[in-house]
């Protein structure tokens, strides 16, 4: 006779056996980030993984994994072992710099590589995009102290005014990384003022599975996904979309930007995060940290004479350049301006990024300088 099926001992048992497991993950904390198919079963990819939305995941092959420094880093190609003869340039940036609405192979860092550069002492100069969405300068930092991991010999950090400016919304990317932006922030004596809540470690129950199921699931997504990307080289749906229309020459006449007007310029410039920026130099130890002012797209119709572009009034731009052209002459610091260095058709939108032709031309811009830095090592 068979015995008597008991469902709710079942439920019971398996409740159990749920909780148990999730008690030995969160006592193990197991690095599922470093488990990875990249540089290994599957090439690694040129930038970090990212998709703005869940619905647009299984058309661009990609999905965030910011949450994890070891899974961002362990898709991207500069975990693969570093070559002898190699100069291993790294760009930090936000979406300009990774890229939004190109293709991987069109971003900034492989149209530098398209110029085959070497130093003087004939290493192969390769750049690496290690640029990510949203302009936040703590990020930065923090992807920086990460990737000193792999050994790069120079840094070319692609900021614009935005870039320096304190915001909440970084709380969220610093969250997952608590025990690195501590001790930052300790070392190189931080504000955090400006964040929404204060970075704490995560709990017991944030180690546990169900605590972290977004994570593990990103990551198993980004595992998967690998293979698309091998194959088509797709790494981001906005990069499959037809070009916009170019952006419009015609910008309002509000003199108002982010909430600051123009006989507040001295606040606007106190409240920037310099202190984030020099920390990085120090960050970076013995490879020399270039600061690169970003193109700009600039308006040349109606009220440019007020605004660079509609996010820019030309106030606060110009202030923002007079005072960081000061700033690294006084700190003996490398910075090349290269704000209004490209024409309208350089852009995709009316503020910061660039079409792949943008992206060459930049890149073009660029060479000269690489090439002048890389041989006064």
């Amino acid at each position: 006779m068979k015995p008597a099926v008991r469902p709710l001992q079942i439920l019971l048992k398996a409740v159990f056996l749920l909780i148990v497991l999730n008690i030995i993950y969160a006592l193990m904390d197991p690095p599922v980030g470093k488990l990875s198919l990249y540089n290994r079963l599957l090439p690694g990819r040129l930038r970090f993984p990212y998709e703005q939305e869940p619905a647009f995941y299984s058309i661009g092959y990609n999905a965030p994994v910011y949450e994890d420094f070891d899974a961002m880093f362990g898709a991207h190609v500069i975990s693969s072992r570093k070559p002898r003869d190699e100069f291993r340039l790294i760009l930090l940036g936000d979406s300009a710099t990774w890229g939004i609405g190109v293709q991987a192979h069109e971003t900034l860092s492989e149209q530098i590589n398209r110029f085959q550069i070497k130093t003087c002492d004939g290493r192969n100069v390769r750049a690496y995009n290690l640029g990510y969405p949203m302009p936040y300068l703590m990020r930065d930092a923090m992807i920086l102290d990460k990737a000193m991991e792999y050994k790069p010999d120079m840094v070319l950090w692609l900021i614009t005014l935005y870039t320096l400016e304190p915001k909440k919304a970084e709380t969220y990317f610093i969250l997952p990384h608590a025990e690195r932006y501590q001790r930052l922030v300790s070392v190189y004596n931080l504000s955090s003022a400006h964040l929404a809540e204060p970075i704490t470690e995560r709990t017991f129950w944030n180690q546990t599975i169900i605590g972290e199921r977004r994570r593990l699931k990103n990551i198993m997504l980004t595992q998967m996904l690998g293979f698309l990307w091998a194959g088509t080289g797709i790494d981001n749906h906005k990069g499959l979309q037809p070009l916009t229309a170019p952006p419009s020459p015609d910008v309002s006449d509000h003199l108002d930007y982010e909430g600051w007007h123009p006989d507040e310029s001295g606040d606007l410039l106190n409240s920037l995060l310099l202190d984030v920026l020099y920390a990085g130099f120090k960050i970076a130890e013995e490879a020399p940290v270039v600061l690169v002012n970003e193109p700009i797209f600039i308006a040349e119709g109606k009220n440019h004479d007020l605004r660079y572009n509609a996010f820019y009034p030309r106030w606060a731009y110009d202030e923002y350049r007079q005072w960081m052209l000061e700033w690294t002459d006084r700190e003996g610091l490398h910075w090349l301006d290269y704000w209004n260095a490209l024409p309208s058709t350089g852009f995709v939108d009316q503020n910061f990024h660039r079409s792949s032709a943008g992206e060459e031309e930049f890149a073009k811009l660029l060479v000269p300088e690489i090439r002048k830095l890389v041989c006064s090592q």
